[in-house]
């Protein structure tokens, strides 16, 4: 057995020197995303009858199926209301951090050959599985310990040191979790993207097992979900230890489970059979556009999935945010703080402003795709015949451009659907193009990534600091009063917000002569610098 998971040691340090700047840049990430809570509420809801009003707005089916079953409601501290509105949306976000870590280190490196070159090594057979193992143990180990580490020193006295350290374990054990289910969809699929599918499958289906169960008369559903199951230990409130000691052995049970799999599969093959595939490319897969879709097909769907159901968590919530935001200073400025405007019409502008933030995610991936076909040495093999480098990258941009109209308009309609089927006066039209208004500064983001990809492709992940950027601007420049010289350089800024302010079609043209431009340099770049 030994033998097994020889070098196991060197593979696990050598994984480090590869995995230290994203794993860097995630646990970032995620510090932030605890920061944000923190400080916000000890910040924005130091009223105790602030927090008691929006502890009796937060009571219905639409805001608990978004964060979850009311919790602490005849005490609703701080620390209570963190664990009730931050724990259900974090477990989403550690969980997606460990199933893109185990993927990129187990069914990625097996598809791209790389496993066989190290086990023609001395290795052991499960030596490359166990250091993703110990890979992950690692990541939500620090997870843990900063995300405790954080609660303590910029919580208040209701954020007790027991709570902090019960929240972040199960941060930490949450991506444990999922890094198991990941680890056992790993072995069962044949690809990186079948074996990624299945586990936001898994945790799909958790949440929506535990929106049942919190809804009431099903509660045994949300103890079957891990998230609902981690959810009922109730930090700051009850500090129920008993799921962490169930999830400890759940975490244990799927990584013995997925070495026990990995130990019985061939290198790169799954356990579930494959579909046969067509004897011969169909005339359409032939082509470049062809080629694309087969490729961003399933990220797509699930892209679309999401984005549905974010747009109808949010509209649904519509009629409530009066009573939630009325009356808070703080939010008001956040907001906006126009008296003139209802705050449910500032808080639509905002989200669209986020949903579009949200939509761009997609849209870039499609043209960083070209550079990721790049990297494992394909996109040459595109290249190498009759169609030209211009051609192709034009494909990947139109598909861009195309998504991104088809996602603002799908969301903005659950977005819009929502508010009017919960009973908010405002029409879907007015929602749908408050939507599609921003499709200008997401061509601005199309435009930045080809420039990235044409002249600096090893610099081209640095988009996503730009959207982070764009982000922190929309929900913290009012707060911390931005200079708007900065928040000139965000594309986001210049879209006006409706329905709070009028469409201004000089500012759409404007954007989409910067975001055309931007396109057309990357495009000279691609064309002319040498393919990797």
């Amino acid at each position: 057995m030994m033998q097994s998971h020889a070098r196991t040691g060197k593979l696990f340090a050598f994984t480090i020197r590869k995995e230290w700047l994203k794993l860097l840049l995630w646990l970032a990430g995620c510090a932030f995303y605890v920061i944000l809570g923190a400080v916000a509420f000890v910040e924005v809801y130091g009223d105790p009858l602030e927090r008691q009003a929006m502890a009796q707005a937060m009571q219905n089916p639409a805001m608990e199926a978004l964060f979850g079953r009311a919790i602490g409601i005849d005490n609703y501290t701080i620390g209570a209301m963190y664990s009730h509105t931050m724990t259900i949306m974090g477990f989403v976000l550690f969980a997606i951090m460990s199933i893109l870590l185990v993927v990129r280190n187990t069914r990625s490196e097996e598809e791209d050959g790389i496993l066989e070159l190290i086990q023609s090594l001395p290795t052991g057979r499960l030596a490359s599985t166990t250091s993703a193992i110990l890979l992950l143990v690692l990541t939500n180990t620090l997870l843990a310990v900063m995300s405790a580490g954080l609660l303590i020193g910029l919580g208040d006295s209701s954020m007790t040191t027991e709570g902090a350290v019960l929240t972040g374990i199960l941060y930490g054990l949450v991506g444990l979790i999922f890094g198991g289910v990941t680890l056992i969809t790993a072995q069962l699929s044949s690809n990186a993207r079948g074996a990624m599918m299945l586990s936001f499958g898994v945790l799909g289906l958790s949440y929506m097992l535990r929106i049942i169960g919190d809804s009431g008369g099903f509660n045994a559903l949300s103890w079957i979900s891990p998230l609902g199951l981690l959810y009922g230990a109730e930090p700051f409130v009850e500090n129920n230890w008993f799921p962490v000691w169930v999830g400890l052995v759940l975490s244990f049970v799927l990584i013995v489970t997925a070495l026990g799999l990995k130990h019985r599969r061939d290198v790169g093959a799954g356990l579930l059979p494959d579909r046969p595939g067509k004897r011969h490319a169909s005339v359409f897969l032939k082509t470049p556009l062809g080629f694309l879709l087969k490729l961003v097909r399933t990220p797509l769907i699930v892209w679309v999935v999401a984005m549905i159901l974010l747009g109808v968590s949010y509209g649904s919530v519509i009629g409530d945010i009066e009573d939630v935001l009325a009356g808070n200073e703080i939010i008001e400025q956040i907001i906006a703080g126009d008296d003139s405007v209802s705050m449910a019409d500032q808080f639509i502008a905002m989200i669209m402003g986020v949903l579009a933030m949200a939509a761009s995610i997609p849209t870039v991936q499609i043209i960083l795709r070209l550079r990721s076909e790049e990297k494992k040495n394909r996109l040459d093999k595109i290249i190498a015949g009759a169609r030209s480098r211009t051609s192709v990258l034009s494909t990947f941009i139109l598909t861009s451009l195309t998504v991104a109209f088809i996602f603002q308009l799908l969301q903005s309609l659950a977005f819009g659907g929502a508010a009017v089927a919960m009973g908010y006066d405002i029409a879907l039209l007015d929602m749908v193009s408050a939507g599609l208004a921003y499709l200008p500064a997401m061509v601005v983001m199309i435009g930045l990534t080809v420039m990235l990809v044409g002249w600096l492709p090893k610099a081209s992940s640095l988009i996503w600091l730009y959207l982070g950027f764009a982000f922190i601007l929309l929900y913290f420049g009012g707060l911390f009063d931005i200079p708007e010289a900065v928040s000139w350089l965000s594309a986001f800024y210049h879209i006006p917000e409706m329905p709070v302010e009028e469409w201004n079609v000089w500012t759409a043209v404007l954007l989409t002569i910067i975001g055309t431009a931007l396109t057309v340099t990357g495009a000279a770049g691609f064309r002319k610098r040498d393919i990797d």
